[in-house]
């Protein structure tokens, strides 16, 4: 199970993907945590190929933010934390 953050300095789209569920799961309950406080209501990720996936659109979580997902049904949980990098702005 992973989480990947696209985006930039605290504006973030976040991945939850698990890569290796039950052949049966089809689709699966997934929350998604910022400083170990619920952002939204539980979503429903839904299989792609061999994993499960659901993505939340673009916001701002701020910089230094941990943000976590899990899903039902397993004990794992996978966070990262948002960073500042700057203007990267090529001209």
């Amino acid at each position: 199970m992973c989480i990947r953050m696209e985006g930039r300095n605290g504006w973030n789209t976040v991945i939850a993907i698990w890569t290796n569920p039950p052949k049966s799961a089809k689709k699966r309950t997934v929350w998604l945590t910022q400083d170990g406080d619920r952002v939204g209501t539980a979503q429903t990720a839904r299989r792609k190929g061999k994993t499960l996936s659901y993505t939340w659109s673009g916001f701002e979580q701020g910089t230094d933010a941990i943000m976590c997902v899990r899903f039902k049904g397993i004990n794992r949980v996978a966070c990262d934390k948002t960073k500042y990098i700057g203007d990267r702005a090529s001209f």
